[in-house]
């Protein structure tokens, strides 16, 4: 990466910004992963690693949170972003130095933020802990580059038309902007109360709803067509489906706290909105089922497909769930439990980690033109992230529901406790399934780059996954 730093631009290969984002990207899911597998050993097992206070649950579980979201979940984003956008405009991404400079002040950015995490110094706030000369650097040095390269590749683009992929990538890094400012501000001007806590979670539903959720089915609308060869099922669903994401998914967020002061007539009209967001949820998961018509077994024969109509089935239950929850009927019996923490790792874990598994295997293969050293491996990796998901969500689940049951029939806390271990213990096993798989990913990419078989020009690496 040094070299390309302060190289020519004409000098720097094209594609080199998005390997970069793409390696970094899994580097990032390995360590947030290892956290969290080890987080979810200190909830099982009370007595593991004691007598530090820079390895308590305390400290480190933020860190497991902001590497995981900044770290693997934005910067695959990022690999997407500065692949696909080009690819689809039949150009080449506007300036490849701004995204080498933006994946290296990202990693940097980021291995500060999460040091000072470590060492404590925290805003206190859930989802936004970094301090706030961190929150002003993200926006500055992180987000500001990768929208700029993303719009300016669209509007130098060579198609006459600009498909539903790159509406959502410039959409969502304009719509992220606005989210990364007015959720901080709490912290640049010292708001403290009720404001306070309305902005956090403000924050961290608009990170999930105009961040993690448009990207992540944009990757879905150029992942399964390019890859089976059949057309988008419908253009116009996939307009529907992005204006009722802007329209329905930024809600004022007040369903977070319904038990808050907040007016009555806010916490009412979030509800609403949060069951609207079925409107693009069904129009996401209709579109793209329908693309795959006379293609499933695809499903089967292709890794990246499997990849990607898993996160688009996850979908399903993620949209149902989260409509759903937020409603007053719901929200009073799950809220605070661990059914909040399934839903998020249902989101974060199942329907967005699939798809951007899906663009990271394809693109990098594309780009270095390499095929993948092992398909076995790919899926055991495949298999270890959704049968470690599938432990993790169902047993927080099952925990999330005996806690709310406490919680209403005054059980003693102590027995709450015992009688979730089982599941804190399935929690664990599930963790780390998924950090074992992620390795193991790791690894097959890096032999993917040093030894993978070169694809001929004009070849794609789906058309050779299975020549032998």
């Amino acid at each position: 990466m040094f070299k390309y730093l302060f190289a020519k631009g004409d000098d720097i290969p094209r594609g080199t910004a998005a390997v970069y984002f793409g390696i970094s990207s899994i580097i990032w899911f390995v360590i947030g992963t290892g956290l969290g597998s080890f987080n979810a050993a200190k909830l099982a097992f009370p007595d593991f690693v004691t007598g530090s206070e820079f390895f308590s649950f305390g400290h480190m579980r933020q860190v497991h949170v902001m590497a995981v979201i900044f770290g693997w979940i934005s910067m695959a984003f990022a690999m997407a972003m500065m692949y696909i956008t080009p690819a689809l405009g039949n150009t080449k991404l506007w300036s490849e130095k701004l995204g080498v400079w933006n994946c290296f002040l990202w990693n940097v950015g980021l291995s500060l933020a999460l040091c000072l995490l470590w060492a404590g110094i925290s805003s206190g706030r859930e989802y936004s802990d970094f301090p706030w000369f961190i929150d002003i650097y993200v926006l500055a040095f992180i987000g500001i580059p990768l929208g700029l390269n993303v719009w300016m590749t669209v509007i130098k683009r060579r198609t006459q038309g600009i498909y539903t992929t790159n509406w959502f990538f410039a959409g969502a890094v304009f719509m992220v902007w606005i989210v990364l400012f007015v959720g901080n501000l709490p912290e640049y001007f010292q708001l403290t109360g009720l404001t306070e806590a309305y902005l956090t979670w403000w924050f961290a539903h608009n990170v999930l709803g105009l961040w993690i959720t448009p990207v992540a089915a944009a990757i879905a609308y150029y992942t399964v067509p390019k890859i089976t060869g059949n057309p988008l099922y419908s253009h116009r669903i996939g307009h529907l489906h992005f204006w009722s994401v802007v329209v329905f998914y930024s809600t004022p967020a007040a369903h977070h706290l319904m038990s808050s002061p907040l007016p009555e007539w806010l916490k009412s009209f979030a509800s609403v909105e949060g069951v609207l967001i079925l409107v693009p949820a069904i129009a996401f998961v209709s579109n793209l089922i329908l693309t795959m018509t006379g293609k499933w077994h695809y499903f089967v024969d292709n890794v990246e497909t499997k990849f990607t109509m898993t996160g688009v089935l996850l979908a399903i239950p993620l949209n149902m769930q989260g409509g759903f929850q937020q409603t007053r009927a719901i929200n009073w019996y799950i809220h605070g439990t661990g059914w909040i923490v399934a839903h998020a790792h249902l989101a974060l874990l199942g329907f967005s980690t699939f798809l951007e598994a899906s663009a990271v295997y394809y693109g990098l293969q594309t780009i270095m033109r390499r095929k993948l050293y092992s398909l076995a491996l790919a899926n055991f990796h495949f298999w270890f992230l959704l049968i470690g998901f599938c432990t993790y969500w169902i047993s927080m689940t099952i925990a999330g529901l005996i806690q709310g049951a406490a919680k209403i029939y005054e059980v003693p806390y102590i027995d709450t406790v015992i009688a979730e271990h089982p599941y804190m213990i399935a929690r664990w096993v599930g963790g780390t399934m998924v950090f074992t798989g992620n390795c193991v990913w790791l690894y097959n990419m890096w032999m993917t780059a040093r030894e993978g078989t070169l694809i001929p020009e004009g070849r794609l690496p789906h058309e050779l996954a299975y020549e032998r």
